[in-house]
């Protein structure tokens, strides 16, 4: 067991991480056997992040209906009662108009993405995982539209994908993350500091393994290894403070990994607020704070999407 050392061990580079190489030894089978981002899904997002104007809805229906499950998730939320405002829809073309291209999006993701967790691994419930990643994605959107960050679809993604080092350790390392998930459950504490203890690593390393075995943007990769210390961001430090204080946010309000952790996650936002402001100047006009005291609006609204988004997953 490892004494948790600070923060800078979660932004430690995969490559510098002895424990963690030591234990991937042998193992290239297993991490080859973790899926990739599915082609499906890749398709309609590149449709679906052009300019609104240049969206072809007709493509978009066109692509969805290639994969059975995500046509019937879209069809079942356009036909729910978040969206639902008359006769039952039956055509993908009309689920698309009602939901639009941002649901469309986030169904489109969660459907696609829930398959990627394992779910043969008991230790972490795929829905949860992934009520976490589309709870973060959600307001990181939010809070990069706020403080006016260049490309808030960039931060959607980012916040959807900060935590994908938990699938390559629940693949590679089921035991082992089982444990740790157990203990920071039972005692209420941050994950990453029991992964630290117990493993000698964290998702956030070997989440920069699996996101680079994907072929992620270098500024996608920064943002799973950094977004628990902000601070040693060099590629693009405003998009991996949004994440970060997403991610705080989410875990705060109960769209966390199942569990409330001691200390509130919000407790300890200053550092990275303050990264955000020099990198993001409109927010040097608000603080942290203004963005958090609207949020029960906006969370329980999330909580109430994502659940339907999750439902039969």
């Amino acid at each position: 067991m490892m004494e948790f050392q600070g923060l800078e061990y979660f932004s430690a580079p995969a490559a510098e991480n002895t424990a963690l190489r030591q234990a991937l030894e042998g193992k290239d089978d297993l991490l080859a056997s973790i899926p990739s981002i599915p082609a499906v899904l890749q398709s309609l997002l590149d449709e679906i992040n052009q300019p609104p104007d240049n969206v072809n809805l007709l493509r978009v229906a066109e692509i969805i209906g290639r994969d059975e499950s995500l046509a019937a998730q879209c069809l079942r939320m356009a036909n729910s009662a978040l969206y639902s405002r008359g006769p039952a829809l039956d055509s993908l073309r009309g689920a698309v108009r009602t939901l639009g291209i941002s649901r469309i999006r986030d169904i489109a993701v969660s459907c696609g993405l829930l398959r990627l967790a394992p779910a043969s691994v008991k230790a972490l419930d795929p829905a949860v995982f992934w009520r976490h990643s589309l709870a973060c994605a959600i307001i990181a959107r939010k809070l990069a539209r706020s403080v006016g960050f260049g490309d808030p679809e960039k931060a959607y993604l980012a916040g959807l994908l900060h935590d994908i080092g938990y699938i390559l350790n629940l693949v590679v390392f089921p035991a082992q993350t089982k444990a740790a998930i157990e203990k920071a459950e039972r005692a209420g504490l941050f994950m990453g500091e029991v992964e630290y203890s117990e493993l000698g690593f964290t998702h956030c390393q070997s989440g920069e393994l699996l996101g680079r075995q994907w072929n992620l943007s270098e500024d996608l990769v920064e943002v799973i290894l950094c977004h628990h210390n902000v601070a040693a961001a060099v590629s693009n430090p405003g998009l991996v403070a949004i994440v970060a204080l997403a991610d705080r946010l989410s875990r705060a309000s109960n769209l966390g990994l199942g569990y409330l952790e001691t200390p509130n996650p919000l407790d300890a936002c200053e550092s990275d607020w303050s990264i955000l402001a020099r990198n993001c100047p409109l927010a040097e006009e608000m603080s942290w704070s203004e963005f958090v005291k609207d949020s029960d609006s906006y969370v329980e609204e999330i909580r109430n999407l994502v659940a339907a988004m999750c439902k039969g997953n």
